[in-house]
C-alpha cells in the first residue's frame, strides 16, 4: 500500500466511526427488540450477537490502544504507510460493493452466545464506540506508524497503530453490512 496522509486517514476513520455510532443509537431507539433478537436462519447470528461480537474486540483493543498511546512519546507525522500484514488484514475485512465477500468464522472468544441482554449489549457498544472515536482523535497527536499494538488473536503479532485503527474500522463496516442485510430481510421473514 502507498503512503497516506495521516490526518486524512484519521478523519476518514472518525467519520466512519461517527456514522456507526449514529446508526446504532437510532437502532437502540427505534428497532423493536424482536427484530434485534431474530436471526435469518439456523445457526446464524442475530443483530445483538453481531454487536456483541464487535464488543468482544473493543474489550480487548480499547484498553490496549489507550495504554499504548499513553506510554508513547512519538510525535505526529504527515504520512502513514500501512504495513503489509495490517493492510492484508484490513483488506480481507472490507466489504465490497455493499457485500461481505470473504466469509470467515469468528475466532474463539469472539463468538457470542444467543442469550444476551439487549440493553447491555447496545449500551456497551455505544460506550465503546464513543471511546474508539476519542482514541482516533488522540491518535492525531502520535506517529501512528511507530506505535505497535499486539493483535487480539496472537499477541506476538504487533501491528502499527494506524493499521489497527483501519482494521477495527473495516471489521465494523463488515458487520454493519451484515446488520443492514439482517434487519432489511427480517420484516419479510417475520411476516411469513
Amino acid at each position: 500500500m502507498k503512503a497516506l496522509l495521516a490526518g486524512d486517514l484519521l478523519q476518514t476513520l472518525k467519520e466512519e466511526a461517527l456514522f456507526l455510532l449514529k446508526e446504532v443509537e437510532a437502532m437502540q431507539q427505534h428497532t423493536p427488540l424482536e427484530l434485534l433478537e431474530t436471526t435469518d436462519g439456523p445457526g446464524r447470528w442475530n443483530t445483538l450477537q453481531v454487536l456483541e461480537h464487535l464488543n468482544t474486540y473493543y474489550r480487548y483493543y480499547i484498553p490496549v490502544l489507550e495504554k499504548a498511546m499513553e506510554a508513547s512519546t512519538t510525535q505526529a507525522v504527515m504520512y502513514f504507510k500501512p504495513g503489509w500484514l495490517g493492510g492484508y488484514f484490513t483488506k480481507s475485512m472490507l466489504p465490497k460493493d455493499g457485500k461481505v465477500v470473504n466469509k470467515m468464522k469468528a475466532m474463539k472468544g469472539h463468538s457470542p452466545t444467543a442469550a444476551l441482554d439487549a440493553s447491555a449489549v447496545l449500551n456497551d457498544f455505544l460506550q465503546a464506540q464513543r471511546r474508539f472515536i476519542l482514541l482516533i482523535d488522540k491518535a492525531r497527536q502520535h506517529n501512528v506508524g511507530a506505535i505497535r499494538i499486539p493483535i487480539s488473536i496472537a499477541s506476538f503479532i504487533r501491528l502499527k497503530l494506524g493499521d489497527v485503527l483501519m482494521f477495527i474500522t473495516a471489521h465494523n463496516q463488515r458487520h454493519w453490512v451484515q446488520i443492514e442485510q439482517l434487519l432489511g430481510r427480517l420484516p419479510a421473514v417475520l411476516a411469513n
